[in-house]
């Protein structure tokens, strides 16, 4: 009975522990994706930019799993969306840009024990999955809005020359010119910050 009754606290303990976490956490991203944005150079001009706010997110998923990342990624979409972006363009762009781009970093819960036993490989490749789907998501909110904006053969050709405005360009501009440039540079400085942590985030772990 005492076992029993040890196993339901400390059960309410990595409970109220998780949700501490994940809410710390969570303010953590908001807070730096809030302080990139007062750094002028370092964003895109029609949203997005470098930031380092998903690698809060992604501690979450390690130490908390990917039920508390996953909502955790979700709420930090609509804050980044309402509130620090103010955007809000469309509801392609909230669920692309937002809501699956920042959601889709709880994927690096699947190497979670890995990661825990120390494994870096794992992180950068659950890292680097994350930032593919966002990567994926937000190309694809790009090629939607730029129709809505008027983005259209004239605007491809005075980036990419005379006689390339086809739409194929259209996904070269969302894709490569526009999105994987800062999401990239991002993602690899988040991986940099991370694996420096890695020997603190494990004792995080062993501690809880």
């Amino acid at each position: 009975m005492n076992e029993k009754n040890e196993n339901k606290s400390t059960g309410k303990r990595k409970v109220i522990f998780n949700i501490a976490f994940s809410a710390i956490f969570l303010s953590l991203s908001v807070v730096l994706d809030y302080v990139f944005k007062l750094i002028p150079f370092l964003q895109m001009p029609n949203g997005g930019g470098i930031t380092i706010g998903m690698l809060p997110l992604v501690l979450i998923s390690i130490i908390c799993g990917g039920y508390y990342g996953l909502l955790s990624g979700i709420a930090y979409g609509v804050i980044n969306c309402f509130v620090i972006d103010a955007y809000g363009f469309n509801v392609y762009s909230f669920f692309l840009d937002y809501i699956i781009a920042f959601a889709g970093f709880s994927i690096i819960a699947i190497f979670r024990k890995k990661i825990l036993d120390g494994s870096k490989f794992y992180f950068v490749l659950g890292f680097a999955l994350g930032g593919i789907i966002r990567w994926i998501s937000s190309g694809f909110s790009g090629v939607i809005n730029a129709g809505l904006w008027g983005y259209d053969k004239e605007f491809l050709e005075n980036i990419f020359g005379a006689g390339h405005g086809s739409k194929i360009w259209l996904y070269l501009y969302s894709f490569v010119y526009y999105n994987l440039p800062y999401i990239g540079v991002s993602v690899i400085l988040c991986i940099v910050i991370g694996l420096i942590l890695l020997k603190r985030i494990n004792k995080i772990n062993i501690e809880k």
